[in-house]
């Protein structure tokens, strides 16, 4: 309105031998253009619908942060591992100081033993071990989520600090509940657990 008032007043008080320009015409409009548009930020923020907006606003560079993870490596520490039921699952573990062992054991809903990996010459920091999908039996397990507890101990048999991650490729993105969710080759995890990108 303010525009198209400020317009009319222009054009009835120009000179007749040197009229407006339309690209001044043009440059007014956009300046009205982005005030307005500040005016809608203003009143969103003052008038308490500032988190649905931030909310908005997060979920869109979410998305768009977890569409550009696809075919790049992630690792995501973890307790639990959702796998998929086809193919292999790399966990990787972070040891926190010098080991002799590094067991991921792998147990079921239900609290039963699925499989223990070993690492019987881990490394001072990042390592990872590949789960086939299998239990201790040979036979592959069924699509589910597991828990991975990790456990290291040194010459001495005494407990090193250990973290288990999920690491693996990004495939592809799904939502739940409008966050995204990564899609690893072999599991599953939110794009908020990212802790390393390779």
């Amino acid at each position: 309105d303010a525009f198209l008032k400020l317009l009319l007043v222009q054009l009835q008080n120009q000179d007749p031998m040197d009229p407006v320009k339309n690209v001044d015409f043009l440059a007014q409009l956009a300046q009205f253009s982005s005030l307005e548009q500040l005016q809608s930020i203003n009143k969103a923020v003052s008038g308490n619908q500032d988190v649905e907006a931030t909310q908005g606003l997060r979920q869109a560079i979410d998305g768009n942060t977890a569409v550009a993870l696809i075919g790049k490596g992630v690792e995501i520490p973890i307790d639990t591992v959702a796998y998929t039921g086809d193919g292999s699952v790399g966990i990787g573990y972070n040891l926190a100081g010098p080991a002799n062992r590094v067991d991921l054991q792998i147990f079921d809903a239900e609290g039963n033993l699925v499989r223990s990996l070993t690492e019987t010459s881990p490394e001072v920091g990042n390592g990872l071990l590949t789960w086939d999908g299998k239990d201790a039996d040979g036979q592959q397990v069924q699509a589910r989520t597991y828990t991975i507890v990790p456990v290291a101990v040194n010459g001495q048999g005494n407990p090193v600090i250990v973290s288990a991650a999920l690491t693996g490729e990004v495939t592809g993105v799904r939502y739940q509940d409008g966050n995204p969710i990564l899609v690893l080759d072999g599991g599953e995890a939110p794009l908020s657990g990212v802790a390393r990108v390779f």
